[in-house]
């Protein structure tokens, strides 16, 4: 009876009671809860020094050779579902296309000096993935969803499961719809006679369009 009288007029006792009270409910229901998420906890391993090396494929989603008219932009798109059985479980990490052409400005022998090179741009566009450059012939333009500077490279302080992290796919990048535009700007040399400008009306391109596959050894060292 004493407690009881305690536990209606003692603020220590109300407050210890009350205290008792929290702890018991929430115990059991964080333990609960944690014991529920207990396969979410993804263990990163030991944090150590090692050694990347990759070996990169390429999966030709489109090629061909096209004609640009000066001013204008060619726009083409493919799907990764055309590639399917070649790109089914490997880890795709990026998207590249190669552009390669040669200036065919044409003109007379009153407008001598060299032919200037022509702008050619490529863009590709992938969900919401975006890259624009300015190639010269050979020149690629490209989109990587990895860490690529850690290839071939010795790295520190870090987790087998924090490097896998930069450079699996896990979220099915690349697969589904792309596009590939080309634009070409001409350059003509100047003239010194105003009638007998040269011709050039655009550029031909051949065009390789390929997804990119990553295979990876991690190796630990001292």
């Amino acid at each position: 009876m004493a407690f009881m009288d305690d536990l209606k007029t003692d603020q220590r006792t109300q407050i210890l009671v009350a205290g008792i009270v929290f702890f018991s409910l929430a115990f059991p229901l964080y333990f609960n809860y944690a014991a529920g998420n207990a396969d979410e906890v993804q263990i990163s391993g030991p944090v150590g020094n090692y050694s990347i090396e990759g070996t990169y494929s390429y999966h030709v989603l489109g090629s061909g050779d096209e004609y640009v008219n000066d001013g204008e932009t060619l726009e083409l798109s493919a799907n990764s579902d055309s590639i399917a059985s070649e790109i089914t479980g490997r880890n795709i990490v990026g998207v590249r296309a190669t552009m390669t052409f040669d200036d065919d400005e044409a003109a007379p022998p009153t407008c001598p000096g060299q032919s200037i090179d022509d702008d050619v741009s490529g863009h590709l566009m992938h969900s919401d993935l975006h890259s624009t450059e300015q190639v010269s012939s050979g020149d690629n333009v490209s989109i990587l969803w990895h860490n690529s500077t850690i290839i071939g490279t010795n790295v520190s302080d870090m987790s087998k499961s924090e490097i896998e992290e930069m450079l699996d796919n896990n979220d099915d990048i690349g697969f589904g719809q792309h596009i590939l535009q080309i634009s070409v700007d001409v350059n003509k040399r100047n003239c010194p006679i105003p009638t007998q400008d040269s011709n050039d009306n655009g550029e031909q391109i051949s065009y390789a369009w390929e997804l990119i596959s990553l295979e990876y050894t991690i190796t630990a060292i001292e």
